[in-house]
């Protein structure tokens, strides 16, 4: 079988690691190097990796892997009729074709928006790298998991950080759990303004409804943007990102989707840990098992500095602590959510319980 995969990401990968050694797989990619670690480019930035430990995987073990790599080629359009990917280089058959695009940094809309750095790629970090080394400090616009790890890890560093979120909480948590994020950062020297909007930007620092703060390195940091272009182009259907079954199918005939370009049932996952998810639970019903993904169930372990933090489920309302690092929530006497802060072992045990109340296995 003839599979043919858009993307290198962590979805991208580790499905071509899945299915390689049964299935002729090509992988394309419009970046120019392969596989490296999203979730480790804040690391790299603050100086606490060197950049080729980003690489897990060289090229060459994509060759004893037996998948064709194409690196710097640029899918086009998925012709569905003849079941073909055509690129800017070339054309591909496939009997399988699976969109794992990923998601770009959403772009402000200020004025002065030319003057905020994203982070998403390693081409984003090197800039960003260059630019904190000189200056030696930075300013970081918005509180979730990109910003929160990218402040966590240059304050880490030494460097100065100042964050700027426009809510007082952080990643939908509540006061007091958001208040141990922000204390622990602010410990390693971070500071924080909240409830504070970004207005425009200048070449020495942001305007906000509260006042000016100063900062040579503006990086923003407020959310993705599913990549669906290819999918609409093609004439599959999409919404906020590429819509799929709980079996990842979209809308054309032997194509799916995974990973942050993936909708299902408005989610859009958002994390590497469930692009490697999502994969995992594809191969198995490409191979004709039965597997499924749980799609209603978040959860995501970060670092932010020193911090290891784990947040499984919903997490909304009063919560109760079980121990000194977990923290619950319950519906009608069940579990259906907790966030772990610190000593985050516990994590395997809690999402295979809440799996249980949500699907029965």
């Amino acid at each position: 079988m003839d599979v043919v995969v858009i993307g290198n990401g962590p979805g991208g990968i580790e499905l071509a690691k899945e299915l390689s050694g049964e299935h002729r797989v090509t992988i394309i990619e419009k970046e120019r190097v392969p596989f490296y670690s999203k979730p480790m480019l804040s690391h790299y930035i603050a100086g606490l990796i060197e950049r080729e430990k980003l690489f897990t995987y060289p090229i060459s073990w994509y060759e004893r892997r037996g998948i064709d790599l194409r690196l710097g080629e640029e899918a086009k359009l998925i012709d569905r009729a003849r079941k073909v990917l055509i690129t800017d280089k070339g054309e591909y058959p496939y009997d399988v074709l699976v969109i794992a695009t990923g998601a770009r940094a959403r772009e402000p809309t200020v004025e002065g928006k030319e003057r905020l750095l994203t982070l998403r790629s390693v081409e984003d970090a090197d800039r960003i790298k260059t630019l904190l080394e000189e200056h030696g400090e930075a300013v970081v616009v918005g509180g979730g998991f990109i910003g929160l790890e990218l402040a966590g890890n240059l304050a880490k560093a030494g460097y100065g950080v100042r964050l700027i979120h426009r809510r007082e909480t952080f990643l939908g948590l509540d006061e007091e759990l958001s208040g141990m994020i922000r204390e622990r950062l602010e410990e390693n020297g971070a500071e924080f303004y909240l409830e504070t909007e970004l207005l425009k930007a200048d070449e020495g620092g942001i305007y906000t409804n509260r006042g000016y703060v100063e900062g040579k390195v503006k990086i923003c940091a407020i959310g993705i943007t599913p990549n669906v272009e290819i999918a609409r182009r093609s004439g599959i259907h999409t919404g906020r990102g590429i819509l799929i079954d709980d079996r990842f199918r979209t809308s054309a005939r032997d194509v799916y989707a995974i990973g942050d370009c993936a909708e299902y049932g408005g989610i859009i996952c958002g994390t590497a840990k469930a692009a490697i998810g999502h994969a995992r639970v594809l191969a198995k019903l490409l191979r004709g098992e039965e597997d499924r993904y749980p799609f209603e169930l978040r959860s995501s372990v970060f670092k932010f500095g020193d911090l290891p933090i784990a947040i499984i489920g919903k997490t909304k309302g009063e919560g109760e602590w079980l121990d000194e690092h977990t923290k619950a929530f319950f519906r009608e006497g069940k579990m259906v959510g907790a966030v772990v802060i610190g000593d985050i072992r516990r994590v395997f045990s809690i999402e295979r319980e809440l799996k249980r109340e949500l699907y029965g296995t």
